[in-house]
C-alpha cells in the first residue's frame, strides 16, 4: 500500500491561483454546526467572518474569496460518514479584496486572554488532521510546563509541514514564540523527524530562544500520534483516559504555529493552507490553495495522468477515499493522494492469528474490538478502550482476512457517541418529566395548604362575628329590662 505514492524533496510551494468558486463547510471537525452571518446575494470580502456559533469548540468560519454568496445548501464533502453539511458557496470576483486586519505587533505586552480570542476570531484549529479548536487547547493550559510542537508528518509521501518549515521557519519560530508566551510553559519542543535535515537546519540556524529545543525524531510511522509523541520525548506516558493537559503538556501542529503567527502578527485569518498532491498519477507538488477550492483545482495543476484516478484526501493510511475530485478543500486537508484504480481484495472471516494485536502502536486488542464493533455492542467495545483507537489502520495492513478494521472502529465511535448523545436526551427528558410532577405536587400541596388557611380564618371570622353579635344581642336585652 505504502508504495502507491512518489515522494519528492523539492521544498517549493506553489501558490495556486485564485478558484472561481469556493464551497465552506458550517460544520467544523468538532463544534456545533456555524450559522450564517450572510444571505444569498451578499457581497464579501476576503477573511470576513460569514458564519460563527457561540459553541466552545466552534471557530467562526471566513470567506476565503471576495465575491458574491451564490448558495447556503447542504453539499458533499469529504468525510466517512458520507454526510452532507451546510455548506455556503462564495462565487469569486477575481478582486481578492480583504477586509481590514487586527493586527498584534508586539504579543509580548498582550495578554494570554485576548490572544486566545484573537486566535479564536482568525479560526485557527489544529492544521495536522484532528482540527481540534487551538484556542479551547490554549484555554486549559493552567500549569503547562511543555509545549510540544508537532513537524511530524503523520504519513509517509505527505511534504506539507517540511515545505511550510523550510519557506517560512523564522515565521514559524514565532508562531512557537507566541504559543510559548500564552501558554505560559517552561519549554517548547519542536519535534521533526529525522528525514528532514534541511527543514531540521532551517530551524536550528534561526532559533535564538533557549526555551525553545528542536529534537530530531525516527522517521516512523504513527510517531506523531500525540500520547506516542509525549512518551518519546518526555518518556511520559498519558493514560488512556487521560489527557495530555492533565500532566501539563500541550501538542499543537507546526502549521498551526505559522498560522497562529499569520493571524496575531500579519493580521491574517486562517483562509488558505498547504496541501501536498501526490501519488502514481500526478507530479508529487506542494501548493498553498484557498480553503473550499475544490480538489480538481489543485490536482489539474500537478499534470495527472489521463485516465481513471483513485483519489484519497489524508494519507494512504488514514485517509478518506473520495469518488470525485469536486470536494472542497478544508482546513484538515493536508494531503491528496491520486493512484490508478486497483481492485481491493476480498474480506473474509476473521481467523483469530492475532497479528493485529502485534502491531497496535497503542496496545489495544483489535481483534477483540472488531467483534464487538460488528455486533454493534458499543458499551462493550468501549470497555475495551475503543476510544484510545488512532485509525492509523495498522491492523488493517497485517490483517490477512483483509478485515477494514478501522472503518468497524470508526463506525462504532460514532455509534456510540450518538447511543450517548440519546441517553443523555433521553435522561434530560426524565429529569424535566420528574420536575414537572415535582412542581405539579408542590403547587396543589401549596394551594391545599393555601385553602385551609383561608377556610380556617374563615371560621375565625364567623366566629368572631357571632361573639359579637351575641355581645350586641345581650346589650339590647339589658336595655330593655332597664326600660
Amino acid at each position: 500500500m505504502l508504495s502507491a505514492f512518489k515522494n519528492t524533496t523539492d521544498a517549493k510551494i506553489i501558490i495556486a491561483p485564485l478558484p472561481e468558486k469556493v464551497v465552506l463547510p458550517l460544520q467544523q471537525r468538532i463544534g456545533a454546526e456555524a450559522n450564517p452571518c450572510v444571505a444569498v446575494g451578499d457581497k464579501v470580502l476576503t477573511g470576513q467572518i460569514i458564519a460563527q456559533t457561540q459553541d466552545q469548540f466552534c471557530t467562526p468560519i471566513h470567506a476565503s474569496i471576495s465575491g458574491t454568496v451564490v448558495a447556503i445548501n447542504a453539499q458533499t464533502i469529504a468525510h466517512n460518514s458520507g454526510l452532507k453539511p451546510k455548506c455556503i458557496s462564495i462565487k469569486s470576483d477575481g478582486k481578492d479584496e480583504w477586509i481590514k486586519s487586527t493586527i498584534i505587533s508586539d504579543f509580548q505586552r498582550c495578554s494570554p486572554a485576548v490572544l486566545i480570542k484573537h486566535i479564536q476570531q482568525s479560526g485557527i484549529i489544529g492544521l495536522g488532521g484532528a482540527g481540534f479548536p487551538t484556542h479551547t487547547k490554549l484555554t486549559k493550559a493552567a500549569d503547562c510546563h511543555t509545549l510540544i510542537i508537532n513537524a511530524t508528518e503523520c504519513e509517509p509521501g505527505i511534504m506539507c509541514d517540511d515545505a511550510l518549515i523550510r519557506r517560512n521557519p523564522r515565521e514559524t519560530l514565532t508562531g512557537v514564540e507566541i504559543l510559548l508566551h500564552i501558554s505560559g510553559a517552561d519549554q517548547a519542543i519542536i519535534a521533526i523527524e529525522d528525514d528532514k535535515q534541511q527543514a531540521y537546519q532551517a530551524l536550528f540556524e534561526l532559533n535564538k530562544n533557549h526555551n525553545i529545543n528542536i529534537v530530531q525524531i525516527p522517521t516512523k510511522y504513527t510517531s506523531g500520534a500525540e500520547k506516542l509523541l509525549i512518551k518519546s520525548l518526555l518518556n511520559i506516558e498519558i493514560p488512556i483516559d487521560k489527557y495530555a493537559v492533565e500532566y501539563g503538556i500541550i501538542c499543537q501542529n507546526v502549521a498551526t504555529a505559522k498560522a497562529v503567527f499569520d493571524a496575531v502578527i500579519e493580521g491574517r485569518p486562517l483562509v488558505s493552507r498547504i496541501v501536498t498532491v501526490t501519488g502514481e498519477c500526478v507530479t508529487p507538488s506542494n501548493f498553498e490553495v484557498r480553503l473550499g477550492a475544490s480538489f480538481a483545482h489543485i490536482v489539474n495543476l500537478a499534470q495527472p495522468q489521463n485516465q481513471p484516478l483513485a483519489v484519497r484526501m489524508g494519507g494512504m493510511m488514514m485517509g478518506v477515499d473520495t469518488k470525485t475530485l469536486e470536494l472542497p478543500i478544508c482546513k484538515i486537508t493536508n494531503c491528496i493522494f491520486v493512484n490508478n484504480i486497483k481492485a481491493k481484495p476480498v474480506v473474509q472471516e476473521c481467523i483469530r492469528c492475532g497479528q493485529c494485536n502485534q502491531v497496535c502502536p497503542v496496545g489495544l486488542l483489535p481483534q477483540q474490538l472488531y467483534w464487538y464493533a460488528k455486533n454493534s455492542d458499543t458499551q462493550k467495545a468501549t470497555s475495551y478502550n475503543l476510544s484510545s483507537c488512532i485509525e492509523c489502520r495498522c491492523c488493517d495492513v497485517v490483517c490477512p482476512s483483509h478485515i477494514p478494521l478501522a472503518q468497524y472502529f470508526t463506525f462504532a465511535k460514532k455509534l456510540h457517541q450518538q447511543t450517548e448523545r440519546e441517553q443523555a436526551m433521553v435522561e434530560r427528558s426524565r429529569e424535566r418529566f420528574e420536575y414537572r410532577e415535582y412542581r405539579l405536587q408542590r403547587n396543589k400541596t401549596e394551594r391545599a395548604e393555601m385553602m385551609e388557611k383561608k377556610r380556617t380564618e374563615l371560621k375565625q371570622k364567623m366566629s368572631g362575628n357571632k361573639t359579637q353579635k351575641a355581645k350586641i344581642a345581650a346589650a339590647i336585652t339589658r336595655v330593655k329590662n332597664k326600660k
